[in-house]
């Protein structure tokens, strides 16, 4: 009898640990030395984001798209402590997001043929082949406080 008691015990600790060994979650925080993160997940019983550690190599502007974007995340326990929450992957996919944050000193976007940005009826297309920039819209405005300056060999105004 004692043995089956203790067998019960050893299967709830077992079942106890591989519910607590992955969860989705999210980062909140970076840490200035880039080496711990403030991190919430699913059926946190702190109530609040608690420092984890990070558990492969991200850089630091995945971690931020991470912040700033609220990406899910998949959050694995040192033992399956819920205290001790390592970060091992971001998931990146942002479909059905109503928005993206970018959100850096300098942002380059490349394409080896084009790179179109548009929203509605106004686009701006970069295009490689020949170095040119087209912009098309309803309404285009442009304005500058000090000099507005535009070059070219030959200016077509209407």
């Amino acid at each position: 009898m004692l043995m089956i008691i203790a067998m019960d015990n050893l299967s709830d600790n077992i079942s106890l640990q591989e519910n607590n060994l992955s969860r989705i979650g999210w980062i909140s925080e970076i840490h200035q030395g880039n080496h711990r993160l403030k991190i919430d997940f699913e059926g946190n019983p702190f109530g609040q984001p608690i420092w984890g550690i990070i558990g492969r190599a991200f850089t630091r502007e995945e971690i931020c798209i991470a912040i700033d974007n609220q990406l899910d995340c998949r959050i694995n326990f040192l033992a399956g402590d819920l205290s001790l929450p390592i970060l091992v992957d971001i998931y990146f996919s942002l479909l059905g997001q109503e928005s993206l944050i970018l959100n850096a000193k300098r942002i380059i976007l490349e394409g080896s043929e084009e790179v179109i940005i548009s929203s509605g009826d106004a686009k701006t297309i970069f295009k490689a082949r020949n170095g040119s920039v087209q912009t098309t819209a309803s309404h285009i405005s442009s304005s500058s406080e000090k000099q507005h300056k535009i070059q070219g060999k030959i200016i077509t105004l209407n």
